[in-house]
């Protein structure tokens, strides 16, 4: 486990040699550093946890954490897994957007994970959606953080053609 500070802004440590692509590790440092800017105001701090090889190829993870809320990401070719935790509950970030949408009646739709060939856009479209959705997680109490999962829990999105409004 490995704490990673921001004074990278997106470049330093990411930065590669001889043109060989960053590391999924390097690209996860360089997407903290445009999250920091968010999460850091608000007490959080990025933690690595996981680096590896996969049968899908390189990985690494890591989690922004402040007492008992973490922030789980996952990044391979993209930003792939991102995981809200606050104590023993947990929402997948397309699930929190839903929920506080519905619950604050915000028309706007969430960025992440939005459609890019650029292996950061995951981290900016995430970034946009943690300044417009994410103040419960990141300013909000337990309680309300449970009220937002058990929101969810009596709504389950609707799939197949209900989803679709049919």
């Amino acid at each position: 486990m490995r704490v990673v500070g921001n004074n990278s802004k997106g470049r330093g440590p990411a930065a590669t040699t001889g043109g060989a692509p960053p590391s999924p590790r390097e690209q996860l440092e360089r997407g903290v550093a445009e999250l920091a800017d968010v999460l850091g105001p608000a007490g959080f701090q990025f933690v690595e946890t996981d680096e590896g090889v996969g049968s899908g190829g390189a990985y690494a993870g890591g989690e922004f954490r402040r007492d008992d809320r973490r922030l789980e990401l996952h990044f391979r070719s993209s930003l792939g897994l991102v995981r809200y935790h606050f104590g023993e509950e947990s929402l997948a970030h397309q699930e929190l957007v839903r929920g506080v949408r519905a619950l604050e009646r915000i028309s706007e739709e969430g960025e992440y994970p939005g459609f890019s060939d650029d292996p950061m856009a995951g981290f900016r479209h995430l970034r946009h959606d943690l300044d417009r959705f994410g103040g419960v997680f990141l300013r909000g109490g337990a309680k309300a953080f449970r009220a937002l999962k058990k929101w969810l829990d009596k709504h389950p999105k609707r799939s197949g053609l209900a989803g679709l409004g049919a």
